[in-house]
């Protein structure tokens, strides 16, 4: 494998591309309407950011910081990514199913560090979490995303599914077929694809997931458009009690129909006129004119 396609360039690259994509999205964050969730997708690129960046250190510092720390991190992103997907759709996920899968992911991953080093376990153990993390992804952006937006961001969901998918597999070739690995930096044909395959696929969902907040603008302004229509047009009203028909043919007084179509909401006061007409003694002490008008 030729030099410039090394586990450490590859890595390398990672962190550079996850700090433009944090920056961008920090800046769109700061400048545009979002929604709910998105802010767990902004940190989620800080954080895989910072995973590749102590993967590019590994053999330079501690492992505690380059294994332990960088598995803990790039799994953190996938998570946060996952959980920002479930908040977008308008699910309150809860946080104890994935402090638990966290805490039982990073006990093996210690063990398999300080314990009986085995990379090859780790390499299985992360491709494992990443994979589920992936998939379920993949569902949210299917299902719950998918029925709040009325239509499915393919960008997003086949890149989850085709990653998921990957993962599970390097697990699988791993764990049969894989020779022993002694130093992850030095590791085989499927470890640096597994980075371009990585590569790539950071690129795609954080773009999918830009794209989700602006499909979701799109369709609160759609929305919009709607009911401005709805209220510019020519309203049926009835010429004696003023209720207006709608589409299907029922009536409503003017207040709650104005009120389904709109953001108006609306209070009850009496103007001068009716306050003579059906009140005299009150407008006489009440409005000054009413009082000089009278014989």
């Amino acid at each position: 494998m030729a030099p410039s396609l090394d586990i450490r360039t590859l890595s390398f690259a990672a962190a550079v591309i996850a700090a433009i994509l944090f920056g961008y999205m920090s800046h769109m964050q700061l400048s545009r309407k979002t929604y709910p969730g998105f802010r767990h997708w902004t940190l989620a690129a800080l954080v895989s950011g910072t995973g590749s960046v102590l993967v590019t250190l590994r053999g330079l510092v501690p492992d505690l910081i380059s294994i332990v720390g960088a598995n803990f991190l790039i799994i953190l992103a996938i998570m946060l990514v996952c959980r920002g997907l479930a908040i977008f759709g308008g699910q309150r996920p809860k946080a104890w199913p994935d402090a638990g899968l966290m805490i039982v992911y990073m006990g093996l991953i210690c063990w398999f560090t300080y314990g009986p080093a085995s990379v090859n376990w780790r390499i299985i153990l992360f491709s494992l979490c990443d994979g589920y993390y992936a998939l379920r992804a993949a569902r949210l952006a299917a299902v719950e995303v998918a029925g709040l937006l009325r239509v499915r961001n393919w960008q997003l969901i086949a890149t989850m599914a085709g990653m998921g998918t990957f993962f599970l597999l390097r697990a699988v070739l791993t764990f049969l077929w894989e020779r022993q690995i002694t130093d992850f930096m030095d590791g085989g044909t499927l470890q640096v694809i597994t980075f371009l395959v990585s590569f790539l696929a950071h690129i795609l969902i954080f773009t999918g997931l830009i794209f989700l907040n602006i499909q979701r603008l799109e369709l609160d302004l759609t929305t919009a458009q709607e009911e401005v229509k709805v209220l510019g047009g020519l309203l049926p009203m009835c010429a004696n009690c003023k209720r207006i028909r709608d589409d299907s043919g029922y009536w409503h007084q003017v207040e709650r129909y104005i009120a389904a179509h709109s953001q108006a909401e609306f209070t009850h006061g009496i103007c001068p006129q009716c306050l003579q007409e059906l009140y005299p003694e009150v407008a006489g002490k009440v409005l000054p004119e009413a009082a000089d008008s009278r014989p």
